[in-house]
């Protein structure tokens, strides 16, 4: 056959320049409900419908001329036989096409390869499911479904032969649990998933409870509403997701600067792990020191603990959520936790009710205490004052009154972090400035 009795590029770029611009002047109609386009393959300059039956089915061609001539192929352009067709004014219409072939237009003396135009029948394709299942397999990272799919493919041929097969697009709907960051929490909501081309061939995220899952399509039939619905047995979910963390209750606290992620013993830690429960149901915490993780420390059970450190060293905790079943386990938390070593530095003398907050208080400088006890006396061995927490100290006071100038005694025995007791002593010297009145005190 034919095409062109003039091949002039001029000619034919003008053509391009016409589909390019979208003055196509195809019109398909007819079957039950509005032809679906399907697929528009631009680089192949092929549209495909969709017509739900062929009843009444016509195919129209618009141009400036009315001087048409209409062709239809079944597998490539260049094999393609004249079709009859009537003309209105430059309008001219095939009246009975054929599903199964592409129609094309030769336009006056040039070939219109601006596009052409596939016919697909859906009536004779409908989606054929059966016997809908969750396909054998764990569920933890994802699940696939499966069953008997008979569905026919939607194919067509583009103009130089190439057969083409149209993906259909189904939906996957299924409860979960989602996580609310804000409020800490999982709340119940639907999901839906597309999937498209073969459902069984797509992997789904596993759902977070207990739930059916439907799948719906394929959206080509809601469009004709022939739209089916296959739905699974009641499915028991096994994945998990976990969030985790931390809070520190309390520490060592000190008046020396902490550094980088250390934490200062007594270091007293909650952990907190939230879940898709009921599906995760099973909470192990484990405390290791780093250089032995074979024997845990201390292991927890339960979604919240809380833990005090208070030895110097490494330490690693993990977290191990498990579902009901055992099927899947969840290790993605572990946290590193630096307890540091003990430092107490003693200053050797104050001015009570000199610079306010100016070392105007008898106030260690620690890091690292587990255990703390200071106690002042004066020059004949009388307590004068005694304190636990090493963030506190002695202003200067006794009885509610300053106490004059000069050398105290003072006795600090503290535990460490690496559970060694020391004990210090010596001497704190009270200085007055020359603006305050000294009392009469029990050092005079």
């Amino acid at each position: 056959m034919q095409y062109l009795t003039k091949r002039k590029s001029i000619c034919m770029l003008a053509i391009w320049l016409c589909a390019s611009a979208a003055c196509a002047q195809y019109a398909v109609n007819g079957g039950r409900g509005e032809p679906l386009l399907a697929a528009d393959n631009t680089q192949q300059r092929i549209r495909v419908y969709l017509l739900n039956g062929m009843d009444g089915a016509t195919l129209s061609y618009t141009s400036a001329t009315s001087s048409h001539r209409w062709f239809r192929y079944r597998t490539r352009a260049s094999e393609a036989e004249s079709v009859a067709s009537s003309t209105v004014g430059n309008t001219s219409t095939v009246d009975r096409v054929e599903e199964g072939y592409g129609y094309f237009v030769q336009d006056g003396d040039n070939y219109a390869m601006s596009q052409f135009v596939w016919l697909i029948d859906y009536s004779l394709r409908p989606v054929q499911i059966s016997n809908l299942r969750v396909a054998e397999g764990a569920g933890c990272e994802g699940l696939r479904l499966s069953g008997e799919n008979t569905t026919a493919p939607l194919l067509y041929h583009t103009p130089g032969g190439l057969e083409i097969t149209i993906l259909r697009s189904y939906e996957a709907s299924l409860m979960t649990q989602i996580w609310n960051d804000a409020g800490r929490q999982f709340t119940s909501a639907m999901r839906i998933d597309t999937l498209e081309g073969d459902p069984f061939a797509r992997t789904l995220a596993p759902p977070l409870e207990d739930t059916e899952i439907q799948l719906s399509g394929d959206l080509f039939a809601r469009h004709f509403g022939l739209e089916k619905t296959f739905a699974t047995a009641f499915y028991q979910a096994v994945a998990l997701e976990v969030h985790a963390d931390t809070t520190v209750l309390s520490d060592g606290g000190t008046n020396m600067q902490d550094t980088g992620t250390e934490r200062l013993a007594p270091a007293e830690i909650r952990f907190g792990a939230h879940a898709n429960t009921p599906v995760a149901s099973l909470f192990i915490w484990q405390i290791y020191r780093s250089e032995d993780m074979e024997h845990p420390l201390v292991r927890f059970t339960g979604p919240e603990t809380e833990y005090t450190f208070s030895l110097a060293g490494s330490y690693v905790v993990r977290l191990e959520v498990s579902d009901r079943t055992g099927v899947c386990t969840n290790t993605e938390h572990t946290y590193n936790i630096n307890i540091t070593e003990t430092v107490v530095l003693i200053p050797n003398a104050f001015t009570p009710e000199g610079s306010p907050g100016v070392n105007d208080v008898f106030r260690v400088v620690y890091k690292s205490v587990s255990r703390f006890q200071g106690v002042i006396f004066n020059r004949w061995g009388a307590e004068l004052y005694r304190w636990t927490d090493p963030a506190g100290g002695w202003d200067g006071t006794y009885r509610r009154r300053l106490v004059p100038a000069g050398p105290y005694f003072y006795v600090i025995d503290y535990t460490g972090t690496d559970g060694k007791t020391h004990r210090r002593s010596g001497d704190i010297n009270v200085i007055r400035s020359s603006k305050s009145k000294a009392d009469s005190g029990p050092n005079q």
